[in-house]
């Protein structure tokens, strides 16, 4: 049902073709629109997960987690506090904001970080039972393709901007990808964009952050930057931009489970 409805949306709609003219001072249009890219089809066989606080998962987490082990055919590399450094490259440092993020928000923080510097394979800790190998393969066999995911859930799952971006985002839905599991390769244009607005909001919030760091969900007074706001606020409008570049895969769709 969700294919075909997506289908619908794409015959009634048409297909998104951007235009920096659409979106003046926006950030889209920093950057603009480029295909130069060099490291077509390396991407590494493994998929990182992200537990970014020092407490233990819950018994429910536990099982959706050795639920996607056993199921998606690929190393999985859960990256915790301790194993964090390893990954940590030394010409690019971490953002001097991270420590004072929400524990969700390091979460977006790092896949951003980990899909721009090593590539591979994203998602939440969250159930599968449908394995990835053939995603990871048609995207290495597409070498003007750059990432790979399910297809947004449809308007409610889009990031909540107002104006024409706003308009075009839940209008095009059909055309995203999710923000809760994808393949990247490393140093793509898109990726280069979305780590580059990423450390200009980080840049931003800082002073805030500082004065106000967040807990587990970023919930607590005065912590400064809303849900969502540097990850599907970014990633959503790239789709976009570059949707021309992504392809969709619905083995990357999580089942629906209890996981907290």
């Amino acid at each position: 049902m969700g294919y075909l409805k997506a289908m619908f949306n794409k015959l009634r709609n048409g297909s998104f073709r951007y235009s920096e003219s659409r979106y003046e001072d926006f950030f889209l249009t920093k950057i603009p629109v480029t295909s130069h890219y060099d490291n077509a089809g390396k991407i590494p066989r493994k998929i990182f997960c992200f537990w970014t606080g020092e407490n233990e998962m819950s018994d429910s987490r536990k099982q959706v987690f050795e639920m996607m082990l056993s199921h998606v055919g690929v190393p999985v590399e859960l990256i915790t506090p301790n194993k964090l450094p390893e990954y940590i490259l030394p010409n690019h440092p971490f953002h001097k904001g991270y420590e004072y993020l929400s524990l969700i928000q390091k979460s977006d923080y790092l896949r951003c970080y980990f899909m721009h510097h090593h590539g591979g394979g994203y998602t939440d800790i969250k159930a599968y039972n449908t394995p990835w190998a053939k995603s990871f393969e048609r995207l290495e066999a597409n070498p003007e393709k750059w990432i790979i995911g399910y297809r947004e859930i449809g308007e409610r799952g889009v990031a909540q901007e107002s104006g024409l971006i706003g308009a075009d985002l839940r209008k095009y839905w059909h055309q995203l990808l999710g923000n809760g599991a994808f393949i990247c390769k490393p140093y793509t244009p898109f990726t280069f964009e979305w780590y580059t607005e990423l450390h200009c909001r980080m840049d931003y919030f800082y002073d805030e952050l500082v004065k106000h760091p967040g807990n587990t969900f970023g919930d607590n007074a005065g912590y400064p930057i809303k849900w969502a706001y540097i990850m599907g606020y970014i990633f959503h409008p790239l789709c976009l931009k570059y949707n021309n570049r992504l392809m969709f895969s619905k083995a990357l769709k999580f089942k629906p489970m209890d996981y907290r």
